[in-house]
């Protein structure tokens, strides 16, 4: 319930913020056109910003039916001041994992992986065979069952930690690179 009503003031606040552009905008309207300023031009600008206010209120309105819909649905609301997904991190792990044999699963090393980044693996420009990913040591062994990558090619993974693949390549000392962004 308190999630819910969270939801609900960034809602309120939100529209206390569309409320207030709007009154500008009215404001703005019974003045006259600044020095310099053609009345035409004015009045564009002026209905320019009223569409936005007002647009700015519709995606308010979507924002808190999404968030809604889902609390409904058992998840969690959306929130304005909460954790931006889109963040920026302050630096990146790199890695590589050669594969000393022929055909033998090896684990990537435990790198945690921030929420909403991804691990990037790719097969290092220089291998001369396909290289296999898979999440047990006995999948990445089976070319049947691994996922299997060209020389070169990247593939991004949405996981926990790099230590949930495993690596198996086709020639002796073939491998893998990765990067994955951290705070």
């Amino acid at each position: 319930m308190t999630e819910r009503r969270g939801s609900f003031a960034a809602g309120a606040v939100a529209g206390g913020a569309v409320a207030t552009l709007i009154s500008q905008t009215r404001r703005a309207q019974a003045a006259p056109a600044p020095a310099g300023v053609d009345q035409a031009v004015w009045d564009l600008i002026l209905r320019n910003m009223e569409a936005n206010a007002q647009l700015q209120g519709e995606i308010e309105q979507l924002i808190n039916s999404i968030s809604s819909l889902m609390v409904i649905m058992g998840g969690s609301p959306l929130t304005i001041d909460g954790e931006d997904p889109f963040a920026n991190y302050a630096s990146f792990t790199t890695g590589q994992l050669i594969c000393p044999a022929v055909g033998v699963g090896y684990q990537l090393p435990p790198i945690p992986i921030p929420k909403n980044k991804q691990l990037v693996v790719k097969a290092l420009p220089s291998n001369v065979g396909w290289l296999f990913l898979a999440v047990q040591q006995a999948q990445a062994q089976s070319a049947v069952v691994a996922y299997p990558m060209l020389p070169n090619e990247a593939i991004g993974l949405s996981i926990k930690n790099a230590n949930s693949v495993w690596v198996a390549a086709q020639i002796i000392n073939d491998g893998a690179a990765l990067i994955v962004e951290q705070g």
